[in-house]
């Protein structure tokens, strides 16, 4: 299968402009470098956000993903991993596939299972390139809608999500360990 390269050639943004960004499925080979700008996304954005025994726990769990075997995964299953790069440095990741929620249907819901964009590289327009590129390719392989579960407390990322369409879809989930912490559901439809 060819690598399909989408080139960015000039988005604006109110912080800066996006120039020479390509978005490129990940290679099974990058696992480190995709293992690497997930932890230290993750470390930033959640940092002041949850409870502070499981925010260790959960760094440590994500410090130790094997992101080679998650590429390898995700495209057997029917998804894949989207990488934005910037002068050949991984800027941002997009994994997506069909959805695996009990009550939707995996071969018309599609969903996305982590969009992540290098702190210092946020509000460039990354973020809304690698999430289009991603449910584009959910739309071409026949998917009527998308999911993604967001932080209920991340009022940021939920506001990203509602400029671009994405709605909440009225489901909620708790982590098992503890109360505070309660993802929401949001949905875009595809056709």
């Amino acid at each position: 299968m060819r690598a399909r390269v989408t080139t960015l050639a000039a988005a604006s943004s109110r912080t800066a402009k996006l120039y020479g960004v390509e978005i490129v499925a990940a290679g099974l080979g990058e696992g480190d470098v995709l293992r690497e700008l997930h932890v230290a996304t993750w470390a930033v954005t959640y940092r002041d956000r949850l409870p502070r025994g499981w925010y260790r726990e959960r760094l440590a769990a994500h410090r130790a993903r094997d992101w080679g075997e998650i590429v390898r995964c995700r495209t057997a299953g029917g998804g894949g991993v989207l990488t934005a790069r910037c002068v050949n440095r991984m800027v941002g990741l997009c994994e997506y596939g069909p959805s695996e929620d009990g009550d939707d249907d995996p071969g018309r819901v599609g969903h996305i299972h982590r969009l992540y964009v290098d702190p210092a590289r946020q509000r460039t327009g990354i973020g809304r390139s690698l999430l289009t590129a991603s449910t584009d390719r959910l739309r071409e392989s026949g998917m009527s809608a998308a999911t993604l579960w967001v932080l209920e407390r991340d009022e940021r990322a939920r506001s990203f999500y509602e400029r671009v369409g994405w709605k909440p879809d009225g489901k909620r989930k708790s982590e098992p360990m503890t109360d505070a912490i309660t993802d929401l559901r949001y949905r875009v439809v595809l056709v």
